[in-house]
């Protein structure tokens, strides 16, 4: 992470920091609202830097392989090692992220799936359906 200072705040300024910037997030409703305001407070490093944390996480929590991970995201073992243990004694906030990151993947796969049946519908209503007994086609293959 980067540099804090060692200038400590009190407490009670802390508390009110964090709490305003937890009540910020949270009401950040939309895409381009949360990219101005990651582009705005956090510089392309940082913002990166948190980006590949947050793919790492979500990529052990699926047993990705933590070679496969530090491969594609350019992270150290020890970095890798670092976010497994973050992971296990966070778990709560974690759990919050996965979940966002689950619902958005199978939003993804239905929006997938429909695109491959209005193709093949389209298709079928002009007379192209691949005619299953000749095998025209492989299993998941609809064009």
């Amino acid at each position: 992470m980067p540099h804090v200072s060692k200038r400590k705040i009190e407490p009670k300024i802390q508390k009110y920091t964090l709490d305003s910037l937890t009540f910020l997030l949270k009401d950040l409703n939309n895409i381009s609202d949360t990219e101005k305001f990651l582009t705005s407070v956090l510089s392309e490093t940082e913002t990166l830097m948190i980006a590949k944390r947050v793919v790492a996480a979500f990529l052990l929590r699926h047993n990705i392989d933590s070679v496969k991970i530090q491969d594609l995201l350019k992270l150290t073992p020890a970095t890798v090692l670092r976010l497994k243990l973050w992971i296990l004694t966070h778990k709560e906030g974690f759990d919050v992220i996965f979940d966002k990151l689950e619902k958005r993947r199978r939003n993804n796969t239905v929006k997938e799936i429909l695109f491959n049946i209005l193709d093949y519908a389209i298709k079928a209503g002009s007379g192209r359906v691949p005619d299953l007994f000749k095998k025209e086609f492989r299993k998941g293959q609809l064009r």
